[in-house]
């Protein structure tokens, strides 16, 4: 069955645009709508439940809040959460906003059904009382971080990244270096603890200069490739907190004429689609950014329909993804 993203490839627009001209949105170029119901048309694609909703003046509106540096982590989201409110007739607006804050326009909005809060807005306690204050119904994603029993989506961000570390250690490997995400992230924190149970398993020290600050973009990820390949002793793998920063380190370390994963082995986290594209490709965790935002969704329209949440917090499996980035290294 044909997806929005299907619609947005053969339209040659973004799958934003696309969810603008579906739910029927003026500030579209008469053009570009012409052209994605062209597409939509071609596809056979059905919007099921909200095709109906879709012609009601008012339909239920879900907001997500988020502002997270990665940007393929974002776009995930936001592609999840548009999926889950085609599935039941809900709109999605979209707030990025860097402050942690309730923006004045959803607050004076008709129709709000609930609020969906990403990291890191999802770990911030006065956003979240401010919204149970204000009776805005509110699912909080990647967090595992409990705030007066909010319902929350996430994985087990320690076991996740202990399970990364501990793939590079079967591997042989003893020098492995960390690149750490976001500080104001209770993920990060989680992930970091991960990469050190898996050293203390090993009976590996814990070097501090092996550890490297990281805010979860390419950028970052790149800094701190440029210290670490800089080392007299350099480690013969790195564990990064997300795709984005190993895709920097990796970009890095071909600058240097570092062959990966021959001189260098790299895993990331998320399997977001930039793991896939970059060469290498890139061994990750894959945590269903996707799946946790659909039910989401589903959580909220179950709020709005009065009905209790069983359990409030959901635990999504994550899955090692072995790819061409690792192997064991060079003089095991």
């Amino acid at each position: 069955m044909p997806t929005i993203v299907d619609v947005a490839e053969r339209a040659g627009v973004s799958f934003k645009t696309v969810s603008r001209v579906l739910n029927g949105e003026p500030n579209v170029r008469d053009a570009t709508r012409q052209k994605v119901l062209a597409a939509a048309e071609s596809l056979n694609f059905t919007l099921n439940h909200s095709a109906r909703s879709l012609r009601a003046h008012n339909p239920p509106v879900i907001a997500l809040i988020v502002h997270n540096p990665a940007s393929s982590y974002a776009h995930e989201l936001q592609l999840g959460i548009l999926k889950g409110c085609q599935d039941i007739g809900y709109r999605l607006i979209v707030e990025t906003t860097q402050k942690f804050e309730i923006p004045d326009t959803l607050t004076a909005r008709k129709g709000l059904a609930g609020i969906i809060l990403g990291p890191p807005q999802a770990d911030h306690i006065e956003l979240v009382q401010r919204l149970a204050e204000l009776d805005l119904p509110c699912i909080r994603l990647a967090t595992e971080l409990d705030i007066n029993s909010t319902p929350r989506i996430s994985l087990d961000e320690t076991r996740a990244a202990f399970d990364a570390v501990n793939h590079l250690i079967d591997l042989g490997h003893r020098r492995i270096a960390m690149i750490e995400g976001a500080d104001d992230q209770h993920a990060s924190k989680l992930r970091m603890a991960g990469y050190e149970a898996a050293m203390k398993a090993a009976g590996l020290p814990l070097d501090p200069d092996l550890i490297f600050p990281g805010n979860y973009t390419f950028e970052s990820g790149r800094r701190a490739a440029e210290q670490l390949l800089k080392a007299s002793t350099r480690p013969t793998a790195v564990f990064a907190a997300n795709d984005d920063m190993a895709a920097g380190c990796l970009a890095t370390a071909y600058r240097y004429n570092i062959r990966v994963p021959d001189d260098l082995s790299i895993i990331g986290f998320d399997d977001s689609a930039s793991a896939s594209l970059v060469y290498p490709a890139l061994s990750t965790i894959r945590q269903s950014t996707v799946e946790m935002a659909t039910l989401a969704v589903k959580w909220l329209d179950q709020m709005r329909r009065g009905k209790q949440l069983q359990p409030t917090h959901r635990i999504i499996p994550h899955e090692l993804i072995i790819r061409k980035s690792s192997a064991p290294p060079a003089r095991a």
